[in-house]
C-alpha cells in the first residue's frame, strides 16, 4: 500500500472491467492542469497515445455507453490520487496560485518550496498552506475552508436541496390540486 497521493509515473485505472494506465506527469503540468480546470487533460489525456485514440473512439462511438461525462467521473475520482484533495479544491488552489503568482512564488522561495520539482499534491499542500498564513481569526479560517474544498453547486445538490415548488410536499399538494380541478370539471 502506498503513503500519500500517487507519484510520478503510472497509476493503474480500471474503465468498464478493463485496466489502463494513466501516466502521471511532473507536478508543474498537473498544477497547470488543474488551473486551468481542463480536466480532460486527465482523462483521457494521461493515457497513452493508442489508449487514448481508442477511448476517444469509444466516446464518439453512439452504441457504446462511454462518454466524455465517464471520462470526467474518472478524472474527478483520481484528482485525490493526484493532487491530495477533490478535483474541484485542486482546481480552486492552483488558479489561485497562478493568479497571485508573485506572491505564491515569492512566499515559495521563502519557504523553500521548489514547484519545479513539487509534485501535484505537493504544490496543491504549498497553496493551502499559503492560504492559512493569511487566516488570522478562526472564522477567516472557516471561511477559506468552505471556499476551497466544498463541491461546486452541482455536486451538492440532494433531494433535500430542490428549487422552490419542487419538493416532495409541494409536489404532492399541487397533485391533490390538480386532482381536485379534474374532478370538478367531470361534475358537469
Amino acid at each position: 500500500m502506498r503513503f500519500g497521493p500517487a507519484a510520478l509515473g503510472p497509476l493503474p485505472i480500471t474503465i468498464d472491467g478493463e485496466s489502463y494506465t494513466l501516466m502521471v506527469p511532473d507536478g508543474r503540468t498537473l498544477a497547470g492542469i488543474a488551473a486551468s480546470g481542463q480536466w480532460p487533460q486527465i482523462m483521457p489525456g494521461l493515457l497513452d497515445e493508442t489508449v487514448q485514440s481508442a477511448v476517444n473512439a469509444r466516446i464518439r462511438d453512439p452504441r457504446d455507453e462511454f462518454t466524455l461525462h465517464g471520462c470526467w467521473r474518472i478524472a474527478v475520482g483520481v484528482a485525490p490520487e493526484l493532487y491530495g484533495v477533490e478535483w474541484w479544491a485542486a482546481s480552486r488552489l492552483c488558479a489561485l496560485a497562478q493568479e497571485r503568482w508573485r506572491d505564491w512564488s515569492a512566499w515559495c522561495v521563502r519557504r523553500g518550496l521548489d514547484v519545479d520539482t513539487a509534485s501535484g499534491h505537493r504544490i496543491v499542500s504549498g497553496v493551502w498552506a499559503w492560504l492559512l498564513e493569511h487566516a488570522h481569526e478562526e472564522k477567516d479560517l472557516h471561511k477559506v475552508e468552505r471556499a476551497i474544498f466544498d463541491p461546486p453547486p452541482e455536486l451538492r445538490r440532494t433531494r433535500a436541496a430542490v428549487p422552490r415548488g419542487f419538493s416532495e410536499a409541494e409536489l404532492a399538494a399541487q397533485a391533490q390540486q390538480i386532482a381536485a380541478m379534474a374532478a370538478d370539471g367531470a361534475d358537469e
